[in-house]
């Protein structure tokens, strides 16, 4: 995409309230950029939308850094981030998730070996504070499945019937047993 028009801006702010990551172009900031330098600031309406675009513009990378953070939290549980994130959201995310893993250690010593000395506590053969999420498992829709969140608290879905997902244990055994998807291989 070499431009982006102020309509496919909309069309990527709507798609972003929602709890997934929405499909943007990698230059998707750069092209952000391009269209506001485009507008005449010294007319009203030129103005307005200028600041309407940048508004959108600014909620989209909020939005998007929210989810980044839900993920970066959902990771610990075993959940994969989605291929939508940009390469630079994907960096950040692999950031904070080795932030995120520094800190559990941390943490994990603090309350685990509390008073013991450090020959006496071995941090790797205790148990993490996150616990980590179980397998995942390929299913085959069977019908249309909307949005849910699942027990890890994450969202999944919607899913088009004849869809194949993959999705944790716990989730898909709901699946399954409401008749909603069968077990592939």
């Amino acid at each position: 995409m070499d431009e982006l028009s102020y309509d496919e801006l909309m069309r990527i702010y709507s798609r972003e309230k929602g709890p997934s990551f929405s499909a943007i172009p990698q230059n998707f900031y750069q092209l952000s950029g391009k269209l506001l330098s485009s507008y005449d600031k010294s007319d009203p309406s030129g103005m307005r939308e200028y600041n309407n675009a940048l508004k959108m513009v600014k909620y989209i990378y909020q939005r998007r850094l929210e989810k980044i953070f839900n993920y970066v939290l959902s990771f610990s549980k075993g959940i994969e981030p989605p291929p939508e994130m940009l390469y630079k959201e994907r960096a950040l995310f692999e950031t904070l998730v080795l932030s995120v893993r520094a800190n559990e250690k941390e943490t994990d010593s603090e309350i685990i070996c509390f008073n013991k000395a450090p020959a006496e506590c071995n941090i790797a053969e205790k148990e993490p504070i996150i616990e980590k999420r179980g397998n995942t498992v390929k299913l085959l829709t069977l019908k249309d499945v909307d949005e849910f969140v699942g027990l890890d608290g994450s969202i999944y879905g919607p899913y088009k019937q004849n869809s194949e997902v993959e999705i944790p244990i716990q989730e898909a055994e709901i699946l399954i047993s409401t008749g909603s998807a069968k077990k592939i291989e």
